[in-house]
């Protein structure tokens, strides 16, 4: 859907009929229902018809897929870590500590560069705190593969009140991303995706639902470094990791609910 989405908005913007023709005549000589689509979207001629016969072939070495190691593993993985004044250090020590344990790479965004106090610090010198990666004006969550939100009632209200936090977390989740969240914050992901059939965490059980992992209790030990990545997971940071080495969770997509977001 992302590609009839991206053809569609660059056909609405040509005043010429016989282009959006000839686009839709050329993509159904390679896909019939993709050419549908993008006519339907665009106002064009819809094709009846395939072109041309589809051979079956498929290339190798295009997809992520064909490298797909035989344990799963988010080595190399790029993990933005959402965080304002007040967030919770156990959720957010521990996750980071096991994203680098895992030979992934954990980057600080916060609202402002400006050291960022955690629940209960107090100081004016910048001696305390966490000093964060970027702020969230000056990147996307475009340029990682997933993005976790440690509670903290402090740091869920400020980035409440926070439109680019609420679009991190949508483009995210728009864009197929495994996302993670821990206290507070479970229901700020919530509210911010505002979806049907997805489900969230209530308790200290953690739900895994399209790829969203939340969990409302979390201790020390829940950050576990030895992680055991599995498809049924029961553990948090073993449900979410697994969800970040599938690259996308395409099940989002089958069921319609990425274009359900807006970002």
């Amino acid at each position: 859907m992302h590609v009839v989405n991206a053809l569609g908005f660059e056909l609405d913007h040509c005043d010429d009929p016989l282009v959006y023709k000839r686009m839709c005549d050329r993509l159904a000589e390679i896909d019939l229902n993709l050419a549908q689509e993008v006519a339907e979207l665009v106002g064009g001629d819809i094709p009846q018809e395939q072109k041309r016969a589809n051979h079956g072939k498929k290339g190798k070495g295009l997809s992520q897929f064909d490298y797909m190691p035989e344990k799963p593993t988010i080595a190399t993985r790029r993990i933005a870590i959402l965080i304002a004044d007040g967030y919770d250090p156990v959720a957010y020590n521990g996750i980071k500590a096991a994203i680098t344990a895992a030979g992934a790479l954990p980057f600080t965004i916060a609202p402002k560069r400006k050291n960022i106090l955690a629940a209960g610090e107090q100081t004016d010198d910048g001696t305390k705190g966490v000093f964060p990666d970027h702020n969230l004006e000056g990147m996307r969550s475009t340029m990682f593969d997933s993005v976790f939100v440690p509670g903290g009632a402090a740091s869920v209200e400020t980035l409440r009140k926070n439109g680019r936090a609420l679009h991190w977390v949508r483009e995210a989740f728009g864009h197929l991303k495994a996302i993670g969240a821990t206290g507070e914050a479970v229901a700020f992901v919530r509210d911010a995706c505002q979806l049907p059939g997805v489900s969230f965490s209530t308790s200290g059980d953690m739900v895994n639902s399209y790829g969203v992992v939340t969990s409302s209790q979390v201790q020390p030990q829940s950050f576990k470094e030895s992680v055991s990545m599995a498809k049924e997971a029961k553990d948090f940071v073993d449900a979410y990791f697994y969800e970040i080495s599938q690259h996308k969770n395409f099940e989002r997509e089958l069921a319609g609910l990425n274009n359900m977001v807006a970002y």
